[in-house]
């Protein structure tokens, strides 16, 4: 007798393929006011202010959380902007460091960089 086995392999959210497009520093001022969604579509916050010429956006958390993040973590979907390598505890974290050093950039999820550029 020969039996088949059939096993299903369930991946996270995340991990689905999706058409996103990268965002660009010009378009970054569309995306003030609008929700950032991160690792398993969860709500990161909501984006505050936008820098173009440093490529990077401010998020105030759904806890008051306050953060800085690079351009090169997001991505979207239409009018959706993602930031889907980043977690909430990656925002709490991030938060904590800007409060530390104010100016600090998220670059990538436990990346932050401390000291702003020259110039900033």
């Amino acid at each position: 007798m020969v039996m088949i086995a059939k096993s299903a392999v369930i991946a996270p959210a995340s991990a689905w393929p999706a058409i996103r497009n990268p965002v660009l520093n010009q378009d970054l001022n569309q995306f003030i006011g609008r929700n950032v969604f991160g690792f398993a579509h969860a709500n990161l916050g909501v984006v505050s202010a936008a820098n173009r010429d440093r490529g990077a956006i401010a998020i105030v958390g759904r806890h008051g959380e306050f953060v800085r993040v690079s351009v090169s973590l997001l991505t979207r979907d239409g009018a959706i902007l993602y930031a889907s390598d980043l977690t909430a505890g990656d925002i709490k974290r991030a938060s904590a460091a800007n409060l530390a050093h104010p100016g600090a950039l998220l670059t990538a999820p436990h990346e932050i960089i401390l000291d702003p550029s020259p110039g900033d």
